[in-house]
């Protein structure tokens, strides 16, 4: 995805005849592949339907015009500032510089201003907002990625203002993938699954003059992805100081997308002071954001250093804070990952070949033996344990949940004509087939303990597998440490709902899209829960049943109060514990899923 600054009006240019001299003479413009030189005129445009689809494309969402001109006015402090948007779009952020640039007293704000964009359409917006004849030189039609610091532009700009690519790695491309990654960046370790917008400002810094002002519109990936890892550290390196406010309005939402954002501010290029580490703050409204940055301007700090955990942090006030350190000091209280590993389900590569429901099998001409009953949907598994009864009442409602396939090398015939109707070329193509030593064999044979969600939207579940079955990809599967019991196994799930688990999980989790909550097995190995001791087997028991079938009932909330009545009466917890967590985990949820655009003023 793209996100854009909001044009103040709808425009298409027309190309005539001029002179050549307004021209840019850089590699792979455009420009240059038409005749000798153009003007660029407004006119009266539409946006359809089709044209509508072409931008979601390319992600160009555009940026409410009060948000570009909070950034704009931070970024922007004297008359003879210099600006460069590397991904103008619908102008938003240039219609601001200038205004910015105009109310300090600057004679000539246009020619203090640039930017790049690749899409054509983005000139249609820069004709009406900057007016006619377009300057080619200082408005480059080419991809930011391809240009280099100085002439025709000035090596270093006094600031930055940007709204990046936010595709993702998956969307790039091999080649363009291959060529990022394999390029060397200002900002060191960039690569691997980097989104586009990592590599946009890798670039940007170094056109940034020394004291430079950044600011961007992010997507949350910035605060939770592996690979920002080296930006941030970057960022609290290399400015005086740095703060990144999330916005709780999904301002994106009327474009079709429920990115969370995040605005970036980082002041101070080039400091040589000790390394400050990022501040992390959250704004409830655009009006919040202008205090805050205010505040932060002020020398106070506004909220916690990014280190110390994810956006969820932030709903947390002082109390709830030290309720659970208090907790986590507990010596009955651990980690996930200090009894269970946890490791990502099977990868099959084609799903809809590899997984198929009980009247698929039939029409492949396969049998019972030629199949493995997996579980490829966690919701399908509704309570805290999933038994053969549960699998076969699934594959009786027509769900796919048949693997195609046994552990092993051994095949029927009936299995052997079946793999060879997966098209040839298309098995060729299939990265996962490649890096299997048998492209048909997507089953290593390891039977998960207990099944973990990926994503979610209500919180995880540990679902207990007595039966042995296996999962996909779409799930976690859960190994316990050696010799524990079925007992403990059944202790740990019930206490995996309680609220403080609950709210633990929203602390290392990410956040993603419309809300969801997604654990990585690192992640889910940094949950920590209670398991008291001197708890009987009747009572561990009864609890664990009773959620089960409030679980397949749909009644979470009492199911999440079960687990609680049982774990959070531990001695030494306070009385008031459960009521505490259970409001903190009500608010940190509320924060995470989408909340509409509201009034910003």
């Amino acid at each position: 995805m793209v996100t854009r600054s909001n044009p103040t009006a709808s425009c298409v240019l027309r190309l005539d005849a001029l002179s050549s001299t307004n021209i840019p003479k850089r590699e792979n413009q455009p420009w240059q592949k038409r005749s000798e030189g153009f003007v660029l005129r407004a006119a009266s445009f539409r946006t359809d339907d089709r044209l509508l689809e072409e931008r979601r494309k390319l992600g160009a969402f555009y940026t409410p015009v009060a948000l570009s001109q909070i950034l704009s006015n931070w970024v922007i402090r004297s008359a003879s500032d210099t600006v460069l948007e590397p991904s103008f779009g619908g102008c938003g952020f240039l219609q601001a510089a200038r205004n910015r640039l105009s109310a300090l007293g600057c004679a000539s704000p246009k020619s203090q201003i640039y930017g790049c964009d690749i899409d054509p359409v983005a000139f249609d917006y820069l004709a009406a907002v900057l007016g006619t004849p377009v300057d080619l030189i200082r408005f480059s039609q080419s991809d930011f990625l391809s240009v280099s610091p100085g002439a025709p532009w000035p090596d270093r700009f006094s600031g930055i203002l940007a709204n990046p690519p936010y595709i993702p790695y998956q969307a790039l491309g091999t080649n363009l993938r291959k060529n990022l990654s394999n390029r060397e960046w200002p900002i060191a370790g960039i690569g691997g699954r980097a989104s586009l917008w990592a590599y946009f400002i890798a670039h940007a810094v170094s056109f940034l003059a020394p004291k430079g002002r950044m600011a961007w519109v992010l997507p949350g990936a910035f605060l939770q992805a592996d690979y920002a890892k080296p930006i941030r550290r970057y960022l609290a390196s290399s400015f005086e100081r740095t703060s990144a406010i999330v916005l709780r309005e999904r301002i994106f939402l009327d474009a079709g997308t429920n990115e969370e954002t995040v605005v970036l501010l980082a002041d101070g290029y080039g400091s040589t002071e000790a390394p400050a580490p990022i501040q992390l703050a959250e704004a409830t409204t655009l009006s919040d954001l202008i205090r805050m940055i205010g505040k932060w301007d002020g020398g106070k700090r506004v909220a916690c250093q990014i280190e110390e955990a994810r956006p969820a942090s932030l709903s947390l006030n002082t109390r709830e804070r030290a309720l659970l350190t208090a907790i986590e000091a507990r010596q009955d209280c651990i980690t996930f990952g200090d009894i269970a590993n946890v490791r990502i389900g099977l990868v099959t590569g084609a799903n809809k070949f590899f997984v198929l429901s009980i009247d698929e099998v039939e029409d492949a001409g396969l049998d019972a033996l030629d199949c493995t009953p997996i579980l490829a949907k966690f919701l399908a598994a509704p309570g805290v344990s999933y038994t053969s009864t549960d699998h076969e009442n699934l594959a009786g409602s027509g769900a796919r949940c048949y693997l195609v396939g046994r552990p092993g090398n051994e095949r029927s015939a009936p299995l052997v004509a079946y793999h060879e109707t997966f098209d040839k070329a298309a098995r060729v193509k299939t990265s996962t087939f490649r890096k299997r030593k048998i492209w048909w064999q997507p089953n290593d044979g390891r039977v998960p303990d207990a099944f973990f969600p990926v994503m979610h939207h209500f919180g995880p579940r540990l679902v207990l597998n007595p039966d042995g079955l296996t999962n996909t990809n779409t799930i976690h599967r859960v190994y316990f440490r050696e010799n524990m019991s079925q007992l403990s196994r059944r202790l740990v799930a019930v206490s995996m709902l309680t609220t403080f688990a609950q709210v633990s999980a929203e602390m290392v989790g990410r956040r993603y899209g419309s809300g969801v909550l997604k654990h990585e097995p690192r992640e889910a190995e940094r949950i920590r829960m209670l398991v008291p001791a001197g708890l009987t087997v009747r009572s561990i028991n009864t609890a664990f049943e009773r959620i089960d079938r409030l679980l397949r009932a749909g009644r979470r909330d009492e199911a999440t109060a079960a687990a609680d009545a049982l774990i959070m009466k531990a001695p030494g917890l306070p009385d008031s514990a459960t009521e505490t967590l259970s409001k903190m985990l009500l608010d940190i949820r509320l924060r995470r899923r989408p909340q509409s655009r509201t009034a910003s003023r």
